[in-house]
């Protein structure tokens, strides 16, 4: 009897351990030839959970669609033209209100037109055309879709960057447009659950440290807009991220000391946070701070550079996403690719997490330390996939140094017989961290088929679209938390 409840007591101990632990349900094996996984990306979700990709090779660009089941249903090429039946140049492919849009443009000398047109859940192009937009040849051309809305951007190349500004919704009905010289490379958009859209930009190297960015503002009823420079006379800010928070625009990354050139890419020093409550620039919360010396010291005594001093310089901001009690982290990847684009090495080392309070403050920086390598031309398995549950955050990447025992304990293995097991890192509140191997995700090498994070689509915070890739073959699967 005693051994009975004993048993039990440990059951009923270890079920919500792994209750909590992520499962992938995978769908069938896709053979391909010769596809090039990394080219491969989730664009947005259709009807009854299935989703579209867009597959690029040769330029030539192709659109498929897959089931609830991660089967594909089928594949088009994408071949835009203009209302009189010309070759016209392909711009994006968006999501609106569960349906696919070609945006495409003609231009001459004069002007560029662009173009929307619906591609149906077959497959099939709709003939209703719609010219959206018309500006000048050296336009930029910029698309954001959420909440049932979608915000079309031109951004003129030539000063003073006349850039205008749309926002429509039901089958591309447009709400309102507004035309006003923005500053600088856009580098975010979002748009509010009541419509009013915002467009974080990155200025150049050469522009003052007060204004290194912008946040440009457009009202949701009538896009009336309004900008705030994001800087300081003390420390530049050199990589920015935008998120909304209950409402709130929160604005946060990088700094170096104003006087380092950007352009020679300095290490940071520092961070920033800027919290606009509903999203409003007349109030708002803003906070500048070292980053913290201690965890510097650790990090670069455990991970020395090269050169022994700058190796966040290639540090590469990634997500801004919300915790509970009003905080907020910042998560980012060092990256450095050795050699060229297509014959030199990828390397993925180590996630830095910054959490701010409510205040901007910043509550605890840590890093995930990892060390993930591959040539090129391979497919990607390196970089991590990133969510948030309640106050603790959640990453999952390949584990390129180590295997686990059956106790979940570290074994030095070598490269040759690494099983790339995905783990799950959980940061708790005070930052410290959890590691634990993903045994049920059905991948490694033993199994032939290996998670690619990298390519993780978030449909919500607990439910992820993955890719696994096999010898001669892929998977999409349906990762959930």
């Amino acid at each position: 009897m005693f051994r009975f409840l004993l048993l039990l007591i440990l059951l009923l101990s270890t079920t919500p351990l792994r209750a909590q632990e992520p499962t992938i349900n995978w769908g069938p094996e896709i053979p391909h030839s010769f596809r090039n996984l990394n080219k491969m990306q989730v664009i947005g979700i259709g009807k009854n959970g299935s989703f579209y990709t867009r597959y690029t090779e040769n330029h030539q660009i192709t659109l498929e669609l897959y089931n609830q089941e991660n089967q594909k249903v089928w594949a088009v090429a994408i071949a835009p033209q203009s209302p009189d039946g010309t070759l016209a140049k392909f711009e994006a492919l968006t999501m609106f209100n569960h349906q696919v849009y070609l945006i495409s443009s003609v231009g001459d000398k004069y002007k560029k037109s662009v173009f929307g047109q619906p591609i149906d859940a077959d497959g099939n192009y709709l003939p209703t055309i719609r010219l959206l937009a018309t500006t000048t040849p050296d336009a930029e051309v910029y698309t954001r879709s959420e909440g049932g809305r979608l915000l079309l951007v031109l951004q003129q190349q030539a000063e003073p960057q006349q850039t205008s500004v749309a926002l429509y919704f039901g089958s591309l009905t447009p709400l309102w447009t507004q035309s006003i010289p923005v500053k600088g490379e856009i580098s975010e958009m979002h748009i509010a659950a009541n419509g009013t859209s915002f467009i974080l930009t990155k200025l150049p190297a050469t522009n003052s440290p007060e204004s290194a960015f912008y946040l440009y503002r457009f009202e949701g009823r009538n896009g009336k807009s309004s900008d705030k420079a994001i800087g300081s006379t003390a420390n530049r800010p050199l990589q920015a991220k935008m998120s909304n928070y209950n409402g709130d625009i929160v604005v946060a990354g990088v700094t170096s000391p104003a006087p380092f050139v950007a352009s020679l890419q300095p290490e940071p020093t520092g961070t920033f946070f800027y919290r606009f409550p509903k999203g409003r620039f007349r109030k708002y919360t803003l906070n500048y701070a070292p980053i913290d010396s201690l965890f510097l010291h650790n990090y670069k005594f455990y991970k020395p550079d090269s050169d022994h001093s700058q190796r966040l310089r290639n540090l590469q901001l990634q997500h801004l996403m919300p915790l509970t009690n009003n905080r907020i982290v910042l998560l980012g990847e060092v990256y450095t690719l050795k050699g060229d684009q297509k014959t030199g090495t990828h390397h993925t080392d180590d996630i830095l997490a910054v959490a701010f309070a409510s205040n901007g403050r910043p509550v605890y920086t840590t890093s995930a330390n990892k060390h993930q390598s591959g040539q090129a031309n391979q497919v990607r398995l390196g970089s991590y996939l990133a969510t948030t549950a309640q106050d603790t955050v959640k990453l999952i990447y390949l584990d390129f140094e180590y295997n686990y025992n059956e106790k979940d304990q570290i074994i030095m293995a070598s490269p040759r017989a690494v099983l790339k097991t995905p783990v799950l890192v959980s940061i708790l509140p005070d930052g410290a961290q959890k590691v634990k191997p993903l045994r049920n995700t059905r991948t490694g090498r033993h199994q032939k088929l290996y998670l690619c994070p990298l390519s993780a689509f978030p449909v919500s915070k607990k439910e992820f679209i993955v890719l696994g890739s096999g010898n001669g073959y892929y998977k999409y699967g349906r990762l959930k938390f």
